[in-house]
């Protein structure tokens, strides 16, 4: 399990978040502050904090659509494969 994929998803949502508007942009921003942080953090998040950005980027990418949702989605691709290592559920 690597944390780069946190930071890749990191990445990705600070380009959905430049391509979106508004609060969806700011959501976006926010969960790729939060991303960045577990990147970087001793302990990686579990999946119930993960379940939870991945709930808001799917909602924020909803609202913003278009490049912003492709950004989105490529994140949520990269935090899944990192969840996939973490151990429970």
């Amino acid at each position: 399990m690597t944390r780069q994929l946190l930071a890749d998803a990191s990445a990705h949502l600070r380009r959905a978040a430049d391509a979106a508007d508004g609060e969806a942009a700011e959501r976006l921003a926010r969960v790729a502050d939060a991303l960045a942080e577990a990147a970087d953090a001793d302990a990686g998040p579990d999946h119930g904090w993960m379940a939870k950005r991945i709930h808001t980027i799917r909602d924020a990418a909803g609202d913003a659509g278009g490049e912003a949702a492709d950004h989105a989605e490529a994140a949520v691709d990269c935090i899944s494969e990192y969840r996939s290592d973490v151990p429970g559920v």
